[in-house]
């Protein structure tokens, strides 16, 4: 407010400025430092917004005209000859109501007076001690775009009148054909019936469409051939498959996180799958929203609601920051800082296309949006982290209703055979299995006794898994020297990060050899249970007790039949023990075995290391546990023997079936997970957000709770505090799907137009903000936006209105006289040649070569050499991962890196998942022709075609056709069969379709 022209006040104020006492700071003096709340409540709602409208322009931290900054108190209290600019407790003796008071005020310099009662306020508060809450520092306020067209209200534009109605099939053909007739354009022609299967399939597929349906689609005479073409490719699962991949650009989702240390999401695949349902089910749009900010607040119990959450989660996330950084220092708040920017970009740059994370740093230079919004946005997040989660499975409980049923027809059948072995001599036995059972069942800690034992840092052994059961496995001990041994004990293992498993990994049939030679030649056989399966023991540990205590240096188990965890068999163990006059000889010695997966809490040295995977069992009372355990299980297994002896050989046969199918049983009823694991948003208590000082985690303003934008007309951008993380993303969640929202409504239906002509109406579609473009036709924007709106947000209605319009339907044909009013085809005189993606050049390669395999879903599949190291490496150029089998799945289904990018998808345009992508750049280089020509993927699958078009036209001369036909959707000229004929001769028939993958018109759609 200080201006160089007023001398005599200007050296006044500076006398005061220099001479007065020191200021502390921004903070208040002592004497006003306990001010009541009311004061700041009277400092934000009235002093504030005078300040920050009329004087902070001019007079701020970094351009202080005349000396003077108004953004703090320590600026109005800045030292100098004169005093201070305000007197606290004094406004009449204060230069700055001086310098905005009397009939002709100095102040503000070149802009209108200050009101009398904006004068009035000001002393008011200068008379009050001028109280200052802490840590609060004004800002010239941000841009004023309140009459901006992204943030209009939405009206619904009546259907316009044209000069030609009979083009006009939908109204997008009336906007579109009227803002054609002002620039004196048209709409171009009809594309043939050729070229629409090819563009729709392609568009909503990202396939190509199968002679049959070209075939069948032409020579429809129905009136209603196209719409009812229409409908088949919105009805079919490739629909999902190809919109996810839109919609996955944007969020910038991939398989790893990312940065130096790119480790693999091996759970992250459930989201991606989450999103081809969500749109191949045509999910309401605010439903959609909703369940991918909040649905595992919304809706717990739903599967695709928690999985949904993966949204939030999808892009890039530094190992680094958050897992190796110590807690509470800098670099650590700097890595959340930014995480949670990443979050925000994503949310608001998806769901309503402004640039809210340019205000990290200070108010947005273009757009209205202050950076106390942003922060109020990061607030919203304040509260989660990324990690794998749990998510239900919605098909348990029918799966284990089967299972039980067929388990309860088999013990009956059990029973009666026990019955008759009864009646034949075993009763008293059977009653003593039952007693020594229960005595077991009873030897187990009270709840509080089991969580003071120490919890099991390993898991154990455990072998390589094999597809097959029969499969012969062995693990050993080295004692380090011969001696006599007593009792042998093999200790189930039960890891805590499987589904509930007791006895996991347990043999169904093995032996335990001793000897002093590592040869075991000779060898002496403790205990073989090699001949017959033998019931699982579950949490028991199986001991077998010597009778002439053998000496022996070394003990092998040997398992024959192994124990069958999902599809796949395995052999594992948590522990073994030799025992050798009361002490564990077995403890910490050398271990061998056939084979063994070294990795994660499992290890070879782990079986002797005094854990089973559950719990320490060689301290305190998880040692008392086991022996008590051991010596019961003992007697168990004498009787159990003793009782199988006494069995009929028929009835020990039937019994043994019945056993075996109950195992089977067991096994499928442990191997139906209780929940699956999804890479998502982990939600927690929320951490404190403040305002930042020039984005600085160093220099903490005020703290700020949850909260939207405030730029939004008739939101409220300041959420209810509340105690729950989650309540803050359900509040956001109903701010973005708000019918009030324009901006929501607007940024949708801009993105799929986009997605069906290449460009949309807005042609930045990830920012409505000034610096953004201006739709070209923003009445037809706002007529999309409300019938999606009001139309319950159906995303194969708005695509079925677009693709059956007059102007989708349009030929891509050049025109130079429509070119010279609008080179760009803005307007939309014609229909835009486009270049197939990345994805569907590769999916459309492998489906005309006859080798694509839509199988939908699941865990991604590798297309590298993967090698988990301190940096993970992913090697493309492994000549197995070129062309694998398992890899001729849709693109969609790849697991996609980060830090290294399939090279034949980087190659042609495929998006850089670190950022979010709602365009992909569309090049034409040297490199993409030279990859097509002889990249080993196209070779492979020229050499497929080839054999393909021999198995399906034995007649060499109509092969030709044939080819053309499936890659191109067309037959081939009569010069075209001439020049093939004479390519096929010198180079061979893979050549010739190594060729035709390489033509513009395979690789364009018209």
């Amino acid at each position: 407010m200080i201006h160089s022209t007023s001398r005599v006040k200007v050296f006044l104020l500076s006398a005061i400025l220099f001479s007065g006492p020191a200021a502390s700071g921004g903070a208040e003096p002592p004497a006003t430092r306990g001010a009541e709340e009311s004061s700041a409540a009277y400092f934000n709602a009235k002093v504030r917004p005078i300040l920050e409208t009329r004087c902070v322009r001019c007079h701020q931290e970094k351009r202080a005209k005349g000396g003077l900054s108004l953004a703090t108190r320590a600026g109005l209290l800045k030292g100098g000859k004169g005093g201070a600019a305000i007197e606290p407790g004094a406004p009449a003796e204060s230069v700055l109501i001086q310098m905005i008071s009397g009939e002709h005020p100095e102040m503000p310099k070149g802009g209108k007076p200050l009101a009398r009662d904006e004068i009035e306020t000001l002393s008011k508060w200068i008379e009050r001690g001028a109280p200052w809450p802490a840590g609060v520092a004004l800002r010239e306020p941000v841009a004023d775009l309140k009459d901006w067209w992204a943030i209009r209200p939405l009206n619904k534009p009546p259907i316009p009148e044209v000069r030609n109605p009979d083009r006009v099939r939908t109204p997008i053909d009336a906007f579109v054909i009227r803002k054609l007739e002002e620039k004196g354009l048209a709409l171009s022609a009809d594309a043939d019936r050729a070229t629409l299967i090819r563009r729709l399939t392609y568009d909503l597929h990202g396939l190509p469409p199968t002679l049959a349906e070209i075939d069948a689609f032409v020579v429809d005479n129905d009136p209603n051939a196209y719409e009812k073409l229409v409908d088949r490719l919105l009805d079919s699962p490739r629909y999902g498959e190809r919109w996810a991949r839109h919609w996955l650009d944007v969020v910038h989702y991939a398989d790893t996180h990312g940065y130096d240390k790119d480790k693999r999401r091996d759970h992250a695949w459930p989201y991606r799958d989450y999103v081809i349902k969500s749109f191949n089910e045509d999910k309401p749009y605010a439903l959609f929203v909703r369940e991918q900010l909040a649905g595992d607040a919304i809706d717990p119990g739903n599967a695709d609601a928690v999985v949904a959450t993966g949204f939030v989660a999808a892009g890039p996330w530094d190992f680094v920051g958050h897992v190796e950084l110590a807690e509470g220092t800098v670099e650590k708040e700097k890595t959340r800082l930014l995480d949670r920017d990443d979050m925000v970009t994503t949310v608001m740059s998806t769901f309503v296309s402004l640039t809210a994370h340019c205000a990290r740093c200070h108010d947005h230079k273009f757009d209205p949006i202050p950076q106390r919004d942003y922060y109020r946005l990061q607030a919203v997040f304040a509260g989660v982290d990324r990690g794998d989660r749990p998510y239900p499975n919605v098909s348990i409980a029918p799966r284990l209703a089967e299972i039980d049923r067929r388990r309860e027809t088999i013990r009956r059948k059990r029973d009666r055979i026990d019955r008759a072995i009864a009646d034949k001599g075993g009763a008293d036995l059977a009653a003593k299995i039952a007693a020594l059972r229960d005595d077991l069942k009873s030897i187990e800690p009270p709840p509080e006794k089991t969580r003071s034992i120490p919890r099991s840092p390993s898991n154990g052994y455990h072998s390589f898994i094999e597809t097959k059961q029969d499969v012969l496995k062995w693990v050993e001990v080295d004692l380090g020297s011969a001696v006599a041994i007593d009792e042998i004990r093999l200790i189930p293992a039960r890891p805590v990060d499987f589904p509930d498993a007791p006895g996991f990994g347990f043999p169904l049939r093995f032996k335990i050899d001793l000897s002093l030679e590592s040869s075991f030649e000779p060898a002496a056989t403790a205990l073989d249970r090699s001949r017959a399966d033998v019931p699982n023991p579950g949490d028991n540990p199986l001991i077998v007790k010597t009778v002439d205590k053998p000496r022996a240096r070394y003990v092998r188990v040997t398992a024959n039949r192994l124990w069958k965890r999902t599809d796949d068999y395995i052999f594992a163990l948590g522990e073994l023990q030799v025992w050798s006059n009361g002490t564990n000889v077995a403890a910490r010695s050398k271990v061998r075995a056939f084979d063994s997966i070294e990795g994660g809490l499992w290890s070879a040295r782990c079986l002797v290391d005094g854990c089973d995977s559950r719990r320490r069992i060689d301290a305190g009372e998880g040692a008392k546990l086991v022996e008590a355990r051991s010596e019961a299980s003992w007697k168990l297994d004498r009787a159990l023997c003793a009782f199988e002896e006494r069995i009929d050989p028929e009835l020990r046969s039937k019994r043994d079936s019945l056993e075996r199918e109950l195992a089977e049983l067991d096994g499928a009823a442990v191997a139906v997970p209780k929940a699956y694991q999804v890479y998502a948003l982990v939600s927690h208590q929320a951490r404190p957000i403040h305002l930042l000082k020039r984005g600085d985690v160093e220099q903490q303003l005020e703290r700020l709770g949850a909260g939207a934008l405030s730029c939004v007309p008739g939101l409220d951008a300041v959420f209810p505090a509340a105690s729950a993380e989650a309540a803050a993303r359900i509040a956001l969640a109903e701010w973005i799907v708000d019918p009030k929202n324009v901006l929501t409504w607007r940024s949708i239906v801009n993105r799929i137009w986009g997605r069906h002509f290449g460009k949309g109406i807005v042609d930045t579609p990830n920012d409505f903000g000034k610096n953004g473009s201006a739709p070209t036709h923003p009445e037809l924007l706002d007529r999309l936006a409300i019938d999606f709106r009001d139309g319950g947000g159906s995303f194969k209605k708005l695509d079925k209105m677009i693709v059956c319009s007059s102007v989708y339907r349009q030929v891509s044909t050049h025109d130079p006289r429509s070119a010279l009013v609008d080179a760009d085809d803005r307007l939309l005189w014609r229909q835009n040649r486009v270049r197939l993606d990345a994805e569907s050049i590769r999916d459309a390669t492998l489906a005309i070569a006859g080798r694509l395999d839509l199988t939908p879903g699941g865990p991604g599949y590798d297309l590298f050499r993967f090698k988990d190291d301190h940096s993970p490496i992913y090697d493309h150029d492994a000549a197995e991962k070129i062309d694998p089998a398992d890899g001729r799945r849709r693109t969609i289904y790849r697991f996609a890196p980060r830090s290294v990018p399939n090279p034949f998808i980087e190659c042609l345009d495929g998006a850089d998942p670190n950022v979010n992508v709602p365009v992909r750049n569309t090049t034409i280089t040297a490199l993409q022709a030279l990859t097509l020509l002889n990249d080993p993927f196209m070779l492979a699958q020229a050499e497929a075609f080839s054999e393909r078009l021999k198995r399906e036209e034995p007649n060499d001369s109509k092969r030709i056709d044939l080819a053309f036909r499936h890659a191109l959707g067309r037959t081939a000229t009569e010069h075209e069969r001439v020049m093939f004929s004479a390519y096929i001769r010198d180079h061979g028939p893979a050549n010739a379709c190594r060729l035709l993958f390489n033509l513009n018109e395979f690789l364009f759609v018209d």
